[in-house]
């Protein structure tokens, strides 16, 4: 039975007493023996404190450490649910509550990315679980979609993914691999926090936190000034210096680097030894110069003594007496110290000490009197204090060391001269370092320049050489501000940001900052902590140094933030690539991106989360270049290499100050052309040509949807112009190497400094490293003052100016090469000044050999055949020797000429590499340059002033410049010699000037390479394998290993170079080959490997197989590496599931957790194995639901005929249609069948509710909609229930045509069954056919209609209340898009017609109610306008145009919306169907009036409705029909139609008077007409002349010459068409063609027929025969019953009144042009 913790033992008042603390612990040994190590850390965790508190007291606490660590558990998926995360973050959130300065070395700062790391660790662990577990496809589609399957990850767990550096893993294999990485990161963090807790440091903190005791301390200071104590150079000084010691005297102790690896070696052999050999330099400290401790060698009398130190009998201190400036950089005085040299046996004495002596003796009279020179402290003694010279003016102007590195091999093993870095006052923490038996790394003597820039207060710029120390004061500044801080109380930790390009130089720095802060910490340690540090350091020898591929090491380090608002106080001093601080700056913009900016998005998202659209210069020479080269078939191509040209592309067209103020960031053709000669000379001469290669890299950067550099920068900057800058920013800014970054990546730097005198720019411009760059430091600073001037950016700017130093001294290489390299500096600062800074000559500290010029024998066949000839039996090149060529094929010929004989790199892979010996080959040979151009450097042998010659800025001489600084990359790359081997012509200017300035020794021809070779250790060789190996040169590596005799470490760079070329390949076959090769390397080095490393390279193994397609051999070494997931899944790609079965059969006990249930799933859901798995088919189930494995629970319950149950879990992921056809599967289940038909109906409505585009939903193949549609396509109708079949055949009749008459159909049977709210979707979806009845013909139109007729009194009745229509009814519910919602509340499917965007979505029975009628009412009246304009302009409404009739030919009138048909004249039944059209749209218009209730436009668009009714009665033409031909029988609801007339009539005429300013009688009387004709056609009752006599309605004559009677001109076109008085009409039409302006032709024609009509009817007959007898008149005519008597005179004055309406037709001119257009013909 468990036991658990009785938590009233640990209460604070008990463990505040020993005897209460004592019964705790008993307590809790009891419970640890016999229960649960978890139970007892969850029990010990439920109590703030107590847990931190007993792992620091108690006596077993490192029993319970070893107990936690055992039971850490190793699945992940049990991993998150165990005692682990609640433990990690009680004791994560401790520390990181700690102040950074109880802390050593670099634990504040894994403090601070452990906190991170906890926090986002778990999600993303989740995440990967997730997708490492994930099922699989059913077993009926297996093979095929098992090859194409990928893994999808959402753009939140992308986010959450990467904010641990880990790409979105593509399936599950990588899932669980990166895993397995996490796993052993959070291992990691557990075993470290375990640790401190043990410390002793933290043992007050522990019961602080427990018992409350511990008062609170602000760690985040608000203010953003700093304190001035950090800068103060007396606080800089004395951070830089450890506290002495007891035993230690005044005399300062110079250690070389010689002497510190000879005491820790002799500390590891004889630990007595040791202290006697300190007892000895101590006493050299106080000054102890006689007996034993002060022999001189027997060198020349007039030497400088060099001394040793006699220890015991057989060891010996050689050291010297000597005078250098004080280490505080200041020339103020000189000091004398004690310099050691080593700790040597008495046989290793020789004859270098008496030749060293001599050789120092050559600085002078002077510096000999000094160094002999003994102050006695005492009288008699033998003790003296060290001397204090002042210097003399010229003394010291440059430190400078006499030694000389001779070209004799037997003084190199003495005298590191040229790497002598010595210390003073830190001579104390060796001692530390020695007890420990750790090496340590100490603060170097600094310079006086050096001092100078540690010491300056502002922001300062730094140039110097490669090794002139820029680096060192760049970190010892750091270090100094850093050592301040935690000297100085109550201050905010100052935030020190280290940038470079490269991650190899950032964790170079980082580990050397680290180094010297931790080695001063060792001061401060117990010898009891010494010694247990001394017993990791020996355990640390034994392992090997880990070899990871550099290829694909990610920049990983746990806990590093993702985003740059992330940071905190613990991660600084952080060291960090340019590259990374981009993307952590991107991401906080990306965050928060609410503003409008000019920025393209796409590119700030590609820089979070692709990398892989990224293009370095790599990509651009593998994918870009090529093209770039086929295109330009030129000097281009031929004269100017991939690197020149992406240089241009990024550091001047996109990357420089100009490109930055231009549009878009990118210079055009016109600028760049126009740019300065002087300061871009590269491509002066071609930049047409440059800029047109540049405009097709920009294309294809296009269409590859890539960026680069420059696309980068400039996108963060303008994001960061409309948006400010996330986050704390830094207080020191140190960027290294600048000059390999963009000039606009320095704004972005400059941007994150809040401190403008905390900025320190080092670099050299005549070394570029990296493709892109290109700018001066003059360039850089005047950038960086206009931008703080400008004020744009936000940036402080500074109030001083930065300061500027120039490093002239070289510490690593001597002065032979450091003079060969000067002179290439100078010959391109002199031919072009504006290219590369200025700086004063450069110089070594140390003397040594110049370089030897080897001129060959041009008659050879191969080029220094006899040179090398020594090197092809058993001699060959040492391990820092390295032959540098032009490029792989010159290597590849050495090679095949003369065997592995040495480390041959090319130029390019060498840069940021250096080595002791290094031979030029060919340089010149190879070179682009010419050798007219190469004879230019002789102008330089002139001593004056040399002009640049005309041409010399621009191409091709242009070209020399570049070359020149290629050639000071190599010569650089020696640090103590330098062999140049070249015998073109190219060689011959700069041999000559070399030689001339006396830089060079030209070697005699028959010289042997063989003098010159030196033999390496194999310790050496294995050192040189290394660097080379994590520069990604594994052949050269492999070189050096074998040579190293380490067979493991060789074969290992072997596998990992086959593995690089395996990468690089394209062709598929010979890429498989490759792999293939590799992953047989891999399992070599794997066979060779210890047990802890053999997994790795089994994994490296598999891979391999995998990427080679061969899936079986895969699965065998993941079997092999313990990784059964990727086992599973690679042998689910091949189709083995008999072998998953047997992985699950022999290893049940030896799987974890998570990996059997991959297992179990892929068994389940893909191979039903004839081993049972599970007892029973339910339990089977359960563990199927429980695991989330839906998909092979789905296949088990359609193998067992459970389809109802299965198709339930595909809803649940959302698979309707898989569901759909899963039920009907089942065809025998009526119940099944009626639940597909639901879901079908469910989904299609959801979708396809009312006023949606259904038809274009159901035929898009894309939609849910068609998908579910085409499932139930098969579906037995008749054997569904009549409802749910109407709405199947709705669906299906939609998808074919909306506007067929079965949808209409549908909708009367919907309304016999009361299914209103189906109805009203099937007439409203039958009535979108608006559109087509435009052509439609008036029996069409009628018929369209009689049914559109039908859904408006649907709507009306709905709307109306007439029948019960509720919005909570389901049926309107489903039709609608309404679904309930809590409380008894409704809401609306977003997209629906009910749906208000900015609105709430939350209604009231009653509120969902109202807007459905709200709604429907309005979407009644917009289909009545929609109908209304369609019947505008249909056909159906129009007659056959007069002018077509009259001349078969089309009228011309592009407005003319008549008939144009040839040979088509209306009879009487077309005249009573358009009539009728007519009248029936009338009708439908008073039902909608009546209905949607009065209108303003209401008496307009009556008025309108009759006039176009007018026109159709009383056509112009008697072909088209005449009143005459009107048949009543003809008129659908002919009663209804004319009561609608008559009431429009009446309504009209009531309304009825002249409008405008003046009154526009004209169309007045027109109207007029047009009212009374109807009226008179209608019939009815109507007072037509009571409405024209009105006031306001009158019409006057006015003045005509004839009497007028009631002077009414209205009034007489009533009487005259009503036949009360025929006269009257003549008398109005008289005025209508005397007067008329803008009148209607075709009606005032009709009443001037009106009128004949009657007059003609009135005519009597005189004699026997009538005077009608022949004469062919209109029915209508005879048909008048008014026969008025006519006098002649009246008669004369109609004819003459016709005879001008006749000539008006003819000639259609008028009173207005527009009168000719109403009547055309």
């Amino acid at each position: 039975m468990a036991v658990s913790l009785d938590l009233n033992t640990f209460s604070v008042p008990k463990l505040q007493t020993g005897e209460g603390q004592h019964d705790a612990f008993e307590h809790l040994n009891e419970v640890l023996a016999v229960g649960h190590i978890e139970d007892v850390v969850r029990d010990l965790l439920s109590k703030p404190g107590l847990f931190v508190y007993i792992l620091s007291v108690f006596p077993d606490a490192a029993s319970m450490r070893a107990k936690i660590l055992d039971a850490f558990p190793t699945d992940p998926q049990i991993l998150q649910q165990s005692f682990i995360p609640p433990l990690l973050s009680t004791t994560s959130s401790f520390f990181f509550s700690l102040p950074s300065d109880v802390f050593h070395g670099d634990e504040s700062r894994t403090i601070g990315r452990y906190e991170r790391y906890n926090a986002d660790v778990w999600p993303a662990m989740a995440i990967l679980s997730s997708i490492a577990f994930e099922t699989v496809t059913p077993r009926n589609s297996m093979n095929a979609r098992f090859k194409e399957r990928k893994t999808s990850v959402s753009a939140h767990d992308v986010t959450a993914l990467r904010k641990l550096n880990i790409q979105p893993p593509t399936d599950s294999s990588t899932a669980m691999k990166a895993l397995g990485d996490v796993v052993a990161v959070v291992l990691q963090m557990l075993k470290f926090y375990l640790t401190l807790l043990s410390d002793p440091r933290f043992m007050d903190q522990c019961k602080d936190v427990f018992f409350g005791a511990g008062g609170e301390r602000d760690e985040e200071d608000s203010g953003d000034v700093l304190p001035l104590a950090y800068t103060q150079t007396p606080h800089l000084e004395a951070t830089l210096a450890a506290s002495d010691i007891d035993r230690f005297g005044e005399w300062t102790i110079l250690m070389a680097n010689s002497a510190t690896k000879d005491l820790l070696q002799l500390r590891r052999r004889d630990a007595k030894m040791t202290e006697c050999v300190l007892k000895r330099i101590r006493q050299l400290s106080r000054g102890n110069f006689s007996g034993n401790n002060c022999r001189a060698f027997h060198g020349p009398s007039h030497g400088i003594p060099i001394y040793q130190a006699e220890v015991l009998s057989n060891l010996r201190i050689i050291y010297q007496i000597d005078c250098a400036l004080d280490d505080d950089g200041q020339v103020r005085d000189l000091f004398l110290f004690v310099k050691i040299y080593g700790i040597y046996s008495h046989k290793q004495l020789d004859h270098v000490w008496p030749w060293l002596s001599q050789l120092l003796n050559g600085r002078g009279k002077v510096y000999r009197q000094r160094c002999t020179l003994r102050e006695s402290a005492e009288l008699g003694g033998g003790v003296y204090r060290p001397a204090i010279f002042s210097p003399r003016h010229e003394e010291f102007a440059v430190d400078q060391s006499p030694v000389f590195v001779h070209d004799d091999e037997t003084n190199e093993a003495y005298l590191n001269g040229p790497y002598y870095r010595a210390v003073r006052n830190l001579y104390i923490t060796r001692i530390p370092g020695l007890i420990a038996e750790q090496e340590v790394e100490l603060p170097f003597q600094l310079t006086t320049k050096e001092w100078q820039v540690v010491r300056c207060p502002t922001s300062c710029y730094v140039i110097g050489r490669s090794g002139t120390g820029k680096t060192t004061a760049m970190v010892f500044k750091m270090l100094g501000i850093q050592r301040a801080w935690e000297q100085v109380s109550g201050v905010r930790k100052p935030r020190q940001l280290f940038v470079t390009r490269f991650p190899v130089l950032a964790a170079k720095v980082n580990e050397f900052f680290t180094s010297l802060v931790e080695s001063l910490a060792l001061a401060g340690r117990t010898r009891d902590e010494l010694r247990e540090l001394r017993s990791q350091v020996r355990n640390a020898e034994h392992q090997e140094p880990p070899m990871m591929n550099p290829m694909n090491a990610l920049n990983y380090r746990p806990g590093t933030p993702q985003k740059f608002s992330e940071l905190t106080d613990h991660d600084f001093p952080l060291f960090i690539t340019f590259d990374q601080l981009a993307r952590m700056v991107a991401a906080d913009i990306q965050v928060d991106d609410s503003k409008e900016c000019a920025c393209p998005k796409f590119i700030l998202d590609k820089v979070i989360s692709d990398e892989s659209s990224f293009v370095t210069y790599s990509a651009f020479r593998t994918h870009y270049w090529p093209r770039i080269c086929d295109t330009f078939r030129s000097t281009l191509a031929r004269s100017f290499g991939p690197w020149l040209v992406f240089s241009e592309f990024m550091g001047v067209i996109k990357g420089s100050e100009t490109a930055f103020h231009s549009p878009n960031g990118i210079l055009d053709r016109h600028t760049y052309v126009d740019l300065s000669t002087r300061a871009y000379p590269v491509f002066a001469g071609d930049r047409h040509s440059l800029y047109t290669a540049f405009e097709l890299y920009s294309r294809l950067l296009c269409k590859k949807y890539s960026y680069d550099m420059g696309d980068r920068t400039y996108a963060i900057l303008k994001a960061l112009s409309c948006n400010p800058l996330k986050g704390q920013p830094v207080d020191y800014l140190y960027v290294d190497e600048v000059q390999d970054n963009l000039i606009i990546d320095t704004i972005l730097l400059r941007i994150l400094c809040r401190n403008a005198d905390g900025l320190f720019w080092a670099g050299d411009t005549a070394q570029t490293i990296s493709a892109g760059s290109s700018f001066r430091f003059a360039d850089l600073k005047a950038f960086i003052h206009r931008t703080e001037a400008a004020g744009t950016m936000a940036i402080q700017k500074s109030r001083t100016k930065p300061e500027v130093f120039e490093l002239p001294v070289n510490h690593r290489s001597h002065s032979g090469i450091v003079n060969c390299a000067q002179l290439v500096v100078k010959l391109v600062t002199d031919f072009w000044p504006d290219s590369i800074d200025t700086l004063q000559p450069e110089c070594a500290m140390f003397g040594g050999p110049k370089p030897v010029f080897f001129a060959g024998w041009p008659d050879e066949t191969f080029p220094f055949e006899h040179f090398f000839s020594g090197l092809r039996a058993s001699r060959e090149l040492g391990a820092e020797q390295c032959i540098l060529v032009r490029d792989n094929a010159v290597r590849e010929q050495i090679r095949k000429q003369f065997g592995d004989i040495a480390v041959i790199l090319t130029l390019e892979a060498s840069k940021g590499l250096e080595f002791d010996d290094v031979f030029l080959y060919n340089f010149f040979e190879d070179s682009v340059a010419t050798f007219l151009q190469w004879r230019m450097v002789l102008m330089a042998h002139s001593e004056r002033d040399i002009p640049l010659p005309r041409g010399m800025g621009g191409s091709p001489h242009s070209v020399l410049c570049t070359e020149l600084k290629n050639l000071y990359v190599g010569i650089t790359r020696a640090r103590k010699k330098l062999y140049l081997l070249d015998h073109s012509r190219n060689s011959e200017p700069m041999r000559e000037l070399w030689s001339k300035k006396g830089l060079i020794d030209v070697a005699p021809p028959g010289t042997n390479i063989c003098q010159y070779a030196d033999k390496s250790t194999p310790q050496q060789w294995a050192a040189a394998g290394h660097k080379l190996f994590n520069a990604c040169q594994f052949q050269e590596a492999v070189h050096c290993f074998e040579r190293a005799n380490l067979p493991k470490q060789l074969r290992i760079a072997q596998a990992y170079g086959l593995y690089e070329v395996a990468n690089s390949t394209v062709q598929t076959s010979e890429r498989q080959r490759a792999f293939l090769d590799a992953a047989v390397a891999f399992v070599q080095c794997a066979g060779e490997a210890l047990d802890t490393k053999k997994k790795g390279f089994y994994k490296e193994a598999a891979e391999c197989y995998a990427s080679a397609d061969n899936a079986t051999m895969a699965a065998e070494f993941y079997i092999t590496a313990g990784d059964f997931a990727g086992a599973a899944e690679q042998y689910r790609k091949a189709g083995c599931f008999d072998e998953i079965v047997q992985i699950l059969d022999r290893h049940p006990t030896e799987i974890a957790g998570s990996y059997r249930n991959k297992l179990l799933y892929i068994c389940v859901a893909v191979h039903r194995p004839p081993i049972p798995l599970f007892s029973s088919t339910e339990n089977e189930l359960a563990y199927l639901e429980s695991q989330g494995l839906n998909e092979a629970r789905i296949d088990l319950l359609e193998s067992v005929g459970r389809f109802l149950e299965a198709a339930e879990v595909h809803l649940g992921l959302g698979q309707w249609c898989v569901a759909i056809e899963c039920l009907l599967k089942d065809q025998q289940n009526p119940d099944a069948l009626q639940r597909a038909v639901d879901l079908a109906l469910e989904s299609l409505w959801q979708e396809c509710s009312f006023d949606q585009p259904v038809q274009a939903i159901l035929q898009n193949k894309r939609s849910d909609s068609y998908k579910v549609l085409n499932c139930v396509q098969a579906i037995p109708l008749e054997r569904l229930e009549v409802s749910r079949r109407g709405q199947i055949r709705f669906f299906r009749a939609v998808q074919q045509t909306p506007f067929a008459e079965e949808v209409y159909q549908l909708g009367e049977e919907f309304c016999s069954r009361g299914e209103e709210a189906m109805a009203l979707m099937a007439f409203n979806v039958f009535s979108s056919q608006l559109a087509a009845v435009h052509s439609a013909d008036a029996g069409e139109f009628d018929n369209f209609l009689r049914r559109f007729e039908r859904y408006v009194r649907l709507l009306i009745s709905i709307v109306s209340d007439e029948i019960p229509f509720r919005a909570t009814d389901p049926e309107v519910m489903k039709v609608f898009g309404i679904v309930p919602s809590s409380h008894h509340n409704y809401s609306v499917i977003a997209g629906t017609f009910l749906h208000r965007p900015f609105e709430q979505n939350r209604y009231l029975p009653t509120e969902i109610n109202d807007l459905l009628k709200a709604q429907l009412q309005a979407h009644l009246r917009k289909k009545f306008e929609d109908e209304n304009d369609a019947s505008r302009i249909s056909q159906a409404f129009s007659t056959q145009c007069p002018y077509s009739i009259m001349h078969d030919r089309h009228c011309g009138r592009q407005q003319c919306n008549q008939q144009h048909e040839r040979g088509l004249y209306s009879n009487a039944a077309s005249y009573n169907m358009i009539i009728n059209v007519h009248l029936q749209q009338i009708r439908m218009s008073d039902l909608m009036f009546s209905a949607v209730g009065s209108r303003g436009d209401r008496l307009s668009s009556m008025t309108a409705a009759l006039n176009c009714l007018y026109a159709a009665i009383y056509c112009p033409i008697f072909v088209q029909g005449s009143i005459a031909d009107l048949d009543w029988n003809f008129i659908r609801n002919a009663a209804e139609c004319i009561r609608v007339v008559r009431k429009w009539i009446e309504k009209t005429i009531e309304y009825l008077k002249p409008t405008g300013q003046p009154p526009n009688y004209t169309n007045y009387l027109m109207s007029v007409i047009r009212v009374t004709s109807l009226h008179t056609a209608f019939g009815g009752v109507c007072p037509l002349q009571e409405y024209v006599l009105r006031q306001g309605c009158r019409v006057s004559y006015g003045g005509q010459p004839f009497k007028v009677i009631g002077d009414n001109v209205s009034a007489d076109i009533v009487a005259c068409l009503t036949g009360s008085n025929a006269i009257r009409g003549l008398q109005a039409l008289r005025f209508l063609l005397q007067n008329g302006v803008r009148m209607d032709l075709l009606v005032v024609s009709n009443f001037a027929e009106e009128v004949c009509r009657t007059f003609v009817s009135s005519l009597h007959p005189s004699g026997n025969s009538s005077p009608l007898h022949g004469l062919l008149v209109p029915r209508g005519w005879i048909m008048n019953p008014n026969k008025p008597l006519v006098h002649r005179d009246t008669i004369q004055g109609f004819l003459r009144c016709l005879l001008r309406l006749v000539n008006i037709l003819r000639s259609g001119r008028a009173h207005s042009a527009s009168l000719v257009c109403k009547l055309s013909a």
